[in-house]
């Protein structure tokens, strides 16, 4: 395995990470990645910018990611200095440190670049996220409302940030 910062050539590949783990209704409340598009935008910002994407790369395939794009680039009334965090791994590489190395290198990055923090949201059901946040760091800042994710299960969301 390999991670490493995404590139250009990278966008299907991400794309397709994103609405396999999007679409398996477990992990958020939308099925769908965003359109291609969009993300294609994103990515040329992250090469402006230099912010933090990672992909974990095995085999010439993307099996997981973890960015950090600033709070402002998501919301205009954002912090420019805040990373909000968003990881995707496909189930089959799960439980085999391949998250773990992608937000060690998000936060890194994220700290290089100046960033005071990284925040993210969770599911509550999402067990292995929220051990993985908890042994790197991350508090709990609040609870969110509750949602019913795509499978017509009733969760919770909740705000975790790590500060540098």
């Amino acid at each position: 395995m390999d991670i490493r910062k995404i590139q250009a050539s990278d966008l299907t590949g991400f794309h397709a990470l994103f609405a396999e783990v999007s679409g398996e209704g477990l992990f958020s409340i939308s099925t769908q990645a965003p359109p291609i598009q969009a993300i294609e935008r994103a990515l040329v910002a992250v090469a402006q910018h230099d912010w933090p994407v990672y992909v974990a790369v095995q085999d010439g395939q993307i099996v997981g990611s973890a960015e950090a794009f600033p709070d402002s680039f998501c919301r205009p009334q954002g912090d420019p200095q805040l990373g909000l965090l968003g990881m995707q791994v496909k189930r089959e590489f799960r439980r085999h440190g391949h998250g773990a190395a992608l937000l060690e290198a998000v936060m890194r990055h994220a700290r290089r670049i100046g960033f005071t923090g990284i925040e993210l949201t969770v599911l509550k059901s999402n067990h292995a996220a929220l051990a993985l946040y908890d042994k790197v760091g991350f508090t709990w800042l609040q609870d969110l409302d509750t949602c019913v994710l795509p499978g017509g299960v009733q969760d919770q969301l909740q705000r975790m940030r790590l500060a540098f």
